[in-house]
């Protein structure tokens, strides 16, 4: 009995493994599948075999081999399963439904503010799913993927917001109330930059082939959070705060904030900052496009045109942010750092970060270091938390028995 559960185990593990390179490589051949796998041309037949009978996968091409062969493709066809994903913010709650490669096919979002009740927030967020799936019922639906600004801390069995400005998030534990509410899905919850950081990871091996590094993900907002992947993998520590450095100190001079924080780095390198510092200097430029009502993308408008106060202040919002990423690069040297959310994409401010760098690095760190700015907007979130459902479902082999379910 136990070797048969041994070989079941194996099946079941090689089939979850095709999938996965499905999923990667969009449109693949069967010997390539071999090659990538490590299965034999025989295991990778039967199982093709199987997943085209169940309507699966389907053959599409041809496409050409590595010697340039036209050879018949492979792909998927879950074009009818989706996932649910739903952001929570400071601001606004956000909804998705995603297609199985975290495509967002529609999505909607409800204003809040930090002083919304969190029973009313709940309340929103079933509404939001609710009308959600009602758009497309006829989805296969794999689970539900929430998004939250952070930290997210988990304790005593409990995963809470610990949102210091915004308490509300803190009096509930949103993945159990959202699971109790639809026990017929599967709810995930993580901090959103860390399913921004699996987005972008994916991007980045589809990119550059590559399956193994470091990348330090930083969603640059309100405040800064960050999430960090090695090797594919999350790095959560052991109560999920890991990669959350906006809350680093930088300067222990400062007086404690209103929130009992020193001197924390997304006090002054968040660009939520950017408008205070415009307006605390604004009557030292009086020749500067900017006034008392310049949102963050004037600041960011005026800044490419060289407007000496916009110039100013995202500059040293960089100095700041450069404290940061020095430090970033001492304790875990990534690969790749992406920034993403409200910080503008910009050649201009990527040069002045690597000029501060330089001032304290050597210069071969300085060089070599990928900084890039995160094409998504609000950082690819809602897509990020469909990904996690789909990334949860892959490594648990889950995906199998959805599948059999669905199609067997």
């Amino acid at each position: 009995m136990k070797r048969a559960q041994n070989i079941d185990e194996v099946k079941r593990a090689n089939r979850g493994l095709v999938l996965n390179l499905l999923l990667r490589h969009r449109l693949i051949s069967r010997s390539m599948l071999a090659a990538k796998s490590g299965l034999n041309k025989a295991t990778i037949t039967n199982i093709v075999n199987e997943f085209v009978e169940m309507g699966v996968v389907k053959e599409q091409g041809p496409i050409l081999s590595d010697n340039g062969r036209k050879i018949t493709g492979i792909t998927l066809t879950l074009d009818d399963v989706a996932t649910m994903a739903v952001r929570i913010n400071r601001d606004a709650i956000e909804f998705a439904l995603c297609d199985i490669h975290a495509a967002v096919l529609h999505k909607s979002m409800v204003g809040i503010d930090k002083t919304t009740p969190v029973a009313s927030i709940l309340a929103i967020i079933y509404e939001g799913i609710d009308q959600m799936l009602a758009m497309d019922e006829g989805k296969k639906v794999l689970g539900i993927g929430i998004a939250i600004v952070g930290p997210l801390m988990t304790f005593n069995h409990t995963t809470i917001a610990k949102v210091y400005d915004m308490p509300e998030l803190s009096k509930v534990d949103f993945q159990e109330h959202i699971q109790a509410k639809y026990p017929q899905l599967s709810v995930f919850i993580d901090h959103d930059a860390n399913v921004s950081a699996l987005r972008e990871w994916r991007d980045y091996v589809e990119e550059t082939g590559l399956t193994k590094g470091i990348m330090m993900y930083l969603n640059l907002g309100d405040g800064i959070g960050g999430g960090i992947i090695i090797d594919g993998n999350l790095i959560r520590g052991k109560n999920g705060i890991a990669g959350e450095i906006g809350h680093m100190g930088i300067n222990f001079n400062a007086k404690r904030n209103e929130f009992n924080k020193v001197g924390i780095l997304e006090r002054y390198a968040a660009p939520i900052n950017l408008i205070r510092s415009v307006e605390e200097r604004l009557h030292e430029f009086p020749h500067s496009q900017l006034h008392e009502r310049s949102t963050i993308s004037d600041i960011y408008h005026y800044y490419e045109k060289d407007d000496e106060l916009a110039v100013w202040a995202v500059n040293q919002m960089a100095w700041f942010l450069s404290y940061g990423i020095k430090n970033l690069l001492y304790i875990l040297n990534p690969d790749t750092i992406v920034f993403g959310d409200m910080i503008v994409s910009s050649p201009k401010l990527l040069a002045q970060l690597k000029l501060n760098l330089s001032y304290d690095l050597p210069e071969e760190i300085v060089d070599s270091i990928d900084i890039r700015f995160s094409s998504y907007e609000k950082g690819g979130m809602l897509e990020g938390a469909g990904l996690m459902v789909v990334k949860k479902y892959m490594d648990s082999l889950d995906i199998i028995d959805f599948i059999e379910t669905h199609y067997g």
